[in-house]
């Protein structure tokens, strides 16, 4: 069987139609397996991611759980110390039974036994004045210089107060002492801030304390001594958050004593050290400068 030049040119076209028909249909075939893997892996990790979000709800909640009983035992933790140091203050306080002697009535004898109608011998008098001294309970008797009979039951010595402060952290001693401030106890607040200062010079806080231990006196008038303890103050800590407002109030402390230069100095330290001091401390400044007429 012959072919012609023209069919075996179309046979050569259709086989090459039918490989390229083939192909596409292969690609199509890869194209929608990809698609359809990358489905599958999409889910996969959203139901994984998902479960990971339910696992992490659940620790929250544990943790949250964890921390409120944590707080609660904190709580009674701290109502036990308390109930247990109210049970010791009282148990301090409480004086100690003294032991009670029962008076020995003297022997009859004929040698010592006096009437009415006897005069006191030296010797009784000193018999007397010796129970009378030593606040003894008995027969005491002074005879050739010695004593004899009776016994003494001296007073147990009282046990000191505790501090009020006693037990308490650092923190809480703080916090005890600008409660006393913030409800204008200020004799109380003084006294608080001084020995919160005296026992921690070291302590974070200690800058706070001695600037509002120093607005204690400032707020009673009394300028001298807020002028000593803001300078003080202030030297705790130069570069610390208070130290403008030290500066500030140690000017217009020692304004208040009619030291006027000297206040006016102050002023110029805060403005040049401290230019991007709290825009309220910058602002009083300002006033205070104007008040006082500084140059």
């Amino acid at each position: 069987m012959s072919f012609s030049p023209v069919r075996s040119v179309l046979l050569v076209a259709a086989l090459a139609l039918t490989c390229s028909f083939a192909t596409a249909a292969h690609a199509e075939d890869d194209e929608e397996t990809a698609a359809s893997s990358t489905t599958a892996t999409l889910t996969h990790m959203e139901m994984r991611i998902s479960g990971v979000e339910d696992q992490m709800r659940s620790l929250t909640g544990k943790i949250e759980q964890i921390d409120y009983a944590t707080r609660r035992l904190d709580q009674m933790v701290q109502r036990l110390q308390s109930d247990y140091d109210a049970r010791l203050t009282k148990l301090e306080s409480t004086p100690a039974p003294q032991q009670q002697v029962v008076q020995q009535q003297p022997a009859a004898h004929p040698a010592a036994t006096q009437t009415a109608s006897e005069p006191t011998t030296a010797e009784d008098e000193s018999s007397a004045t010796a129970a009378s001294v030593n606040g003894t309970l008995g027969d005491v008797k002074v005879r050739g210089g010695a004593v004899t009979g009776g016994s003494v039951n001296p007073k147990t010595p009282a046990l000191p107060n505790k501090p009020a402060d006693y037990g308490l952290t650092t923190q809480e001693q703080y916090d005890r002492a600008f409660g006393m401030l913030r409800q204008a106890n200020y004799d109380e607040a003084e006294k608080a801030f001084k020995t919160f200062i005296d026992k921690n010079p070291k302590d974070k806080l200690t800058e706070n304390a001695k600037y509002w231990y120093a607005e204690t006196h400032y707020v009673r008038g009394h300028f001298k001594e807020a002028a000593v303890a803001f300078a003080d103050a202030y030297e705790q800590d130069m570069q610390g958050s208070k130290a403008p407002d030290a500066l500030l109030k140690l000017s217009m402390s020692l304004a208040g004593i009619n030291k006027t230069d000297d206040a006016c100095n102050t002023l110029s330290v805060l403005k040049a050290k401290y230019p991007k001091a709290p825009a309220a401390v910058r602002a009083r400044a300002d006033q205070e400068r104007s008040r006082m007429k500084c140059k």
